[in-house]
């Protein structure tokens, strides 16, 4: 009978020790989820997220918007431009490096800074998966894509706002870009014929963003962008000759706000932009609305190009799209003398 009972007690100790374990097991699973990305990845992410670190200057942008108390780093460090309209609290973050453009990634630096998860913000490329699977092997921390294009960047930010546990920011800021995208989306299509643009920046005023590619989404929308040339492989514009510039011809000339170009000069005063006085220097404070890079900067950008193409018909009330724009992507309140600043050197020609 005393073995009997011993027995008895044993399997009663090892029941109780599995069914302990499985509670063990399942209360960390609770813990996390998982999370299919835009490049169809599944991967497990903390349910509570309070660190976070981003891939590139493109989702540094957009996820200053939506969380930038839980940024434990930068991928580049913030442009003096940047520093009045971010405030001191974030000027001096580690800086991480990017995945892509310089491939500079310093994994030293984010595994010190501990992030819970490395977030990709933008455009699909066509290695994705295999480019997050990679980070994400080396590093040991959970790496996922969030697809942002400008129709679905609403989109983004209601899957960043759940993922980071800021649903109403992710609202909020998903509202302003649907609302921004649709109204230019409806402007377009009511332009018969579009202006002849380029862009070109650079210090000579020699590198075009090419119609087709990811960063002339804006132009291509609103205008007819002129530069069809090869799309760059690595960054974000093509170099052209100044016979080619020529041969374009622009109606209307976008400069980079690097740009320096004599308009008495050639090949400049041979232009019909240049003739009639239309060339305009893209506002870059704290980033080039045009989209370098091609982030939710592209947004003020819509409104921009859109009032200065279209000043009778864009319905947009350029000053106050500005401050709501600051607003929300910066949390800084920008008064009328800010938005002067903003728009002072615009005008290259008059």
């Amino acid at each position: 009978m005393p073995c009997k009972k011993n027995l008895f007690l044993a399997v009663l100790f090892l029941l109780t020790c599995v069914l302990v374990g499985c509670s063990t097991e399942r209360q960390e699973n609770d813990d996390t989820y998982p999370f299919t990305d835009s490049a169809g990845r599944t991967v497990e992410l903390p349910k509570h997220i309070e660190r976070i670190a981003p891939s590139g200057g493109l989702a540094q942008v957009a996820l200053f918007a939506v969380a930038p108390d839980a940024l434990v780093g930068v991928a580049g460090k913030w442009k003096d431009a940047a520093l009045p309209y971010i405030g001191t609290k974030y000027a001096d973050l580690p800086v991480f490096g990017q995945f892509y453009g310089m491939k500079n990634l310093n994994k030293e630096a984010i595994l010190s800074a501990n992030p819970q998860v490395i977030i990709d913000v933008g455009e699909k490329k066509p290695t994705i998966a295999e480019d997050m699977d990679g980070i994400q092997a080396a590093l040991g921390i959970p790496v996922i894509f969030v697809e942002a294009r400008l129709d679905n960047t609403d989109e983004a930010y209601r899957t960043l706002g759940k993922v980071l546990g800021r649903e109403q920011e992710g609202l909020e800021l998903a509202g302003y870009c649907s609302d921004i995208y649709h109204r230019t989306m409806t402007l377009a299509s009511q332009i018969e014929k579009k202006p002849r643009l380029l862009y070109v920046a650079g210090a000579n005023g020699n590198m075009a963003v090419v119609r087709g590619s990811f960063h002339a989404q804006v132009l291509d929308l609103l205008a007819d962008n002129v530069a069809d040339a090869e799309q760059p492989t690595n960054g974000a514009m093509s170099q052209v000759s100044y016979e080619q510039i020529l041969a374009w011809n622009p109606d209307v000339l976008l400069i980079g706000a690097e740009t320096e170009i004599d308009p008495a000069a050639l090949p400049w005063r041979e232009l019909s932009a240049v003739k009639n006085g239309k060339v305009l220097r893209v506002p870059a404070e704290p980033y080039d609305w045009m989209g370098r890079p091609p982030s939710v900067n592209r947004f003020m950008g819509m409104i921009w190009l859109a009032v200065r193409l279209y000043p009778q018909e864009s319905g947009f009330d350029l000053r106050a799209e500005t401050k709501r724009y600051y607003r929300l992507f910066y949390h800084y309140e920008l008064d009328d003398a800010g938005v002067d600043v903003l728009l002072a050197k615009e005008r290259v020609l008059r």
